[in-house]
């Protein structure tokens, strides 16, 4: 799994795992409130829900090649 680098409210670059995440909700302000495993306060970045979204998806490994593993 990649990390995925997204801004913080303050303009800091933040690395997201994508696997701790819980749920997402939209902020105002066009941001993004991430919710984490076992982290009380959600952290907030400053993208819009959609972009994170679909940054988070993209990061997914992709599953092996099922041939593959009959070949080894």
């Amino acid at each position: 799994m990649r990390f995925v680098e997204f801004p913080d409210r303050a303009g800091a670059t933040v690395l997201v795992n994508p696997a701790g995440i819980l749920f997402l909700r939209e902020a105002d302000g066009n941001r993004t409130e991430l919710t984490f495993a076992g982290r009380a306060e959600p952290l907030l970045v400053a993208a819009p829900l959609e972009e994170v979204a679909r940054a988070l998806e993209s990061a997914e490994p992709e599953p092996p090649d099922p041939t593959l593993a009959l070949l080894a």
